[in-house]
Protein backbone atom coordinates (compact mmCIF):
# COMPACT_ATOMS: atom_id res chain seq x y z
CA UNK A 1 0.00 0.00 0.00
CA UNK A 2 2.74 1.85 0.76
CA UNK A 3 4.59 1.30 -2.29
CA UNK A 4 1.50 2.38 -4.16
CA UNK A 5 0.94 5.59 -2.36
CA UNK A 6 4.33 6.77 -3.05
CA UNK A 7 4.90 5.23 -6.66
CA UNK A 8 1.47 7.60 -7.07
CA UNK A 9 3.00 10.70 -5.86
CA UNK A 10 6.04 10.19 -7.49
CA UNK A 11 4.19 10.11 -10.72
CA UNK A 12 1.38 13.21 -10.18
CA UNK A 13 4.64 15.13 -9.21
CA UNK A 14 6.61 14.11 -12.48
CA UNK A 15 3.65 14.84 -14.55
CA UNK A 16 3.02 18.34 -12.70
CA UNK A 17 6.49 19.64 -13.22
CA UNK A 18 6.90 18.38 -16.29
CA UNK A 19 6.41 20.86 -18.32
CA UNK A 20 7.90 23.26 -15.84
CA UNK A 21 11.21 21.98 -15.98
CA UNK A 22 11.24 21.27 -19.90
CA UNK A 23 11.26 25.18 -20.22
CA UNK A 24 14.07 25.67 -18.02
CA UNK A 25 15.55 23.39 -19.82
CA UNK A 26 14.89 24.75 -22.95
CA UNK A 27 15.41 28.08 -21.87
CA UNK A 28 18.87 26.83 -19.97
CA UNK A 29 19.81 25.64 -23.78
CA UNK A 30 18.92 29.29 -25.33
CA UNK A 31 21.37 31.23 -22.53
CA UNK A 32 24.17 28.26 -22.98
CA UNK A 33 24.05 28.34 -26.64
CA UNK A 34 23.18 31.98 -27.43
CA UNK A 35 24.48 31.90 -31.00
CA UNK A 36 21.78 29.56 -31.96
CA UNK A 37 18.78 31.44 -31.24
CA UNK A 38 18.07 35.06 -33.05
CA UNK A 39 17.17 37.35 -29.99
CA UNK A 40 16.76 40.57 -31.85
CA UNK A 41 13.63 41.82 -30.24
CA UNK A 42 10.82 43.76 -32.61
CA UNK A 43 10.79 47.58 -31.56
CA UNK A 44 7.81 49.97 -32.61
CA UNK A 45 7.45 53.85 -31.05
CA UNK A 46 4.35 54.79 -30.07
CA UNK A 47 2.98 58.20 -28.76
CA UNK A 48 0.09 59.19 -26.51
CA UNK A 49 -0.86 62.07 -24.89
CA UNK A 50 -0.22 62.92 -21.37
CA UNK A 51 -3.17 63.12 -19.13
CA UNK A 52 -4.40 66.65 -17.56
CA UNK A 53 -3.60 67.55 -14.82
CA UNK A 54 0.11 66.03 -15.48
CA UNK A 55 0.99 63.80 -12.84
CA UNK A 56 3.98 64.20 -10.90
CA UNK A 57 5.30 60.88 -10.82
CA UNK A 58 6.29 57.56 -12.64
CA UNK A 59 3.92 55.77 -10.71
CA UNK A 60 1.10 57.88 -11.63
CA UNK A 61 2.17 58.40 -15.54
CA UNK A 62 2.46 54.14 -15.75
CA UNK A 63 -1.11 53.98 -13.76
CA UNK A 64 -2.56 56.34 -16.62
CA UNK A 65 -0.55 54.36 -19.38
CA UNK A 66 -1.68 50.66 -18.38
CA UNK A 67 -5.51 51.66 -17.49
CA UNK A 68 -6.25 54.06 -20.82
CA UNK A 69 -3.84 52.62 -23.28
CA UNK A 70 -3.29 48.81 -22.40
CA UNK A 71 0.41 48.65 -21.60
CA UNK A 72 0.81 45.22 -19.21
CA UNK A 73 3.82 44.75 -16.73
CA UNK A 74 5.30 46.46 -13.35
CA UNK A 75 7.27 49.76 -12.82
CA UNK A 76 10.66 49.18 -13.37
CA UNK A 77 13.66 51.30 -13.68
CA UNK A 78 12.50 55.08 -13.28
CA UNK A 79 14.85 58.10 -13.35
CA UNK A 80 14.32 61.74 -13.28
CA UNK A 81 16.20 63.55 -15.61
CA UNK A 82 16.65 67.39 -15.88
CA UNK A 83 14.11 67.26 -18.66
CA UNK A 84 11.90 64.65 -17.10
CA UNK A 85 11.10 61.01 -16.38
CA UNK A 86 11.79 57.85 -17.78
CA UNK A 87 10.71 54.91 -16.58
CA UNK A 88 10.52 50.97 -18.00
CA UNK A 89 6.64 48.80 -17.72
CA UNK A 90 8.26 45.35 -18.07
CA UNK A 91 6.55 42.00 -18.59
CA UNK A 92 8.36 38.91 -19.86
CA UNK A 93 9.35 39.29 -22.85
CA UNK A 94 7.92 43.17 -23.75
CA UNK A 95 9.38 46.61 -22.35
CA UNK A 96 8.05 49.38 -22.82
CA UNK A 97 10.81 52.14 -22.67
CA UNK A 98 8.56 55.62 -21.36
CA UNK A 99 10.02 59.17 -21.84
CA UNK A 100 8.16 62.18 -20.28
CA UNK A 101 9.51 65.54 -21.07
CA UNK A 102 8.16 68.32 -19.19
CA UNK A 103 6.16 71.08 -21.58
CA UNK A 104 5.72 68.59 -24.17
CA UNK A 105 1.95 66.93 -25.13
CA UNK A 106 3.20 63.54 -25.17
CA UNK A 107 4.72 60.39 -24.02
CA UNK A 108 6.98 58.71 -25.87
CA UNK A 109 6.73 54.91 -25.34
CA UNK A 110 9.50 52.77 -27.61
CA UNK A 111 8.37 48.85 -27.42
CA UNK A 112 10.57 46.11 -27.47
CA UNK A 113 8.89 42.45 -27.96
CA UNK A 114 11.63 39.92 -28.01
CA UNK A 115 10.50 36.21 -29.62
CA UNK A 116 9.04 33.00 -27.87
CA UNK A 117 12.92 32.30 -27.05
CA UNK A 118 13.61 35.77 -25.33
CA UNK A 119 10.15 35.49 -23.08
CA UNK A 120 11.64 32.07 -22.09
CA UNK A 121 14.67 34.08 -21.22
CA UNK A 122 13.29 36.46 -19.13
CA UNK A 123 10.94 34.04 -17.42
CA UNK A 124 13.97 31.92 -16.36
CA UNK A 125 15.24 34.92 -14.43
CA UNK A 126 12.11 35.56 -12.46
CA UNK A 127 12.36 35.52 -8.76
CA UNK A 128 9.94 36.48 -5.59
CA UNK A 129 6.71 37.41 -5.04
CA UNK A 130 7.00 40.73 -4.98
CA UNK A 131 6.16 42.19 -8.25
CA UNK A 132 3.23 44.48 -9.30
CA UNK A 133 2.55 42.55 -12.01
CA UNK A 134 0.09 39.61 -10.68
CA UNK A 135 0.75 36.56 -13.36
CA UNK A 136 4.63 37.24 -12.68
CA UNK A 137 3.95 36.33 -8.63
CA UNK A 138 1.84 33.50 -9.87
CA UNK A 139 4.43 32.02 -11.93
CA UNK A 140 6.50 32.42 -8.90
CA UNK A 141 4.25 30.45 -6.72
CA UNK A 142 3.87 27.33 -9.60
CA UNK A 143 7.62 27.32 -9.42
CA UNK A 144 7.93 27.05 -5.47
CA UNK A 145 5.25 24.30 -5.91
CA UNK A 146 7.46 22.46 -8.22
CA UNK A 147 10.60 23.17 -6.29
CA UNK A 148 9.12 21.89 -3.15
CA UNK A 149 7.46 18.41 -5.75
CA UNK A 150 11.45 18.15 -6.80
CA UNK A 151 12.64 17.94 -3.55
CA UNK A 152 9.49 15.11 -2.84
CA UNK A 153 10.32 13.58 -6.04
CA UNK A 154 13.45 12.84 -5.01
CA UNK A 155 12.44 11.27 -1.52
CA UNK A 156 9.38 9.07 -3.33
CA UNK A 157 12.48 8.46 -5.47
CA UNK A 158 14.69 6.62 -3.57
CA UNK A 159 12.16 5.11 -1.72
CA UNK A 160 10.70 3.81 -4.96
CA UNK A 161 14.16 2.34 -5.98
CA UNK A 162 14.66 1.02 -2.02
CA UNK A 163 12.14 -1.00 -2.07
CA UNK A 164 12.54 -2.70 -5.92
CA UNK A 165 15.15 -4.94 -4.21
CA UNK A 166 16.43 -6.09 -8.24
CA UNK A 167 17.77 -2.85 -9.01
CA UNK A 168 19.44 -1.93 -5.99
CA UNK A 169 22.69 -1.94 -7.15
CA UNK A 170 22.12 0.12 -10.91
CA UNK A 171 20.36 2.59 -8.82
CA UNK A 172 23.43 2.84 -6.08
CA UNK A 173 25.65 3.10 -8.87
CA UNK A 174 23.97 6.00 -10.64
CA UNK A 175 22.87 7.71 -7.03
CA UNK A 176 26.83 7.62 -6.37
CA UNK A 177 27.63 9.13 -9.66
CA UNK A 178 25.38 11.50 -9.92
CA UNK A 179 26.10 12.98 -6.52
CA UNK A 180 29.44 12.89 -7.02
CA UNK A 181 29.25 14.76 -10.52
CA UNK A 182 27.31 17.22 -8.83
CA UNK A 183 29.04 18.10 -6.26
CA UNK A 184 32.37 18.18 -8.30
CA UNK A 185 30.79 20.77 -10.66
CA UNK A 186 29.58 22.56 -7.57
CA UNK A 187 33.29 22.70 -6.34
CA UNK A 188 34.78 23.59 -9.39
CA UNK A 189 31.99 26.60 -10.29
CA UNK A 190 32.83 27.68 -7.16
CA UNK A 191 36.98 27.55 -6.73
CA UNK A 192 37.72 27.83 -10.53
CA UNK A 193 38.94 30.96 -11.94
Amino acid sequence: MMYRTMRNIHLFLGLFAFFFLMMYGLSAVQMAHNGWFNLKPSVSGQSYPVPQPVPSDARALSRYLMDEHGLRGELAQVRTTGTGIQFRIVRPGTVHQVEYIRDKSELAVQTSVADFWGMLNRIHHIAGLHHEYRLINIWSVFIALVSAGLILIAATGIYLWFKTHTERRIGTILLILSLGYSLTLMVLMRTAG
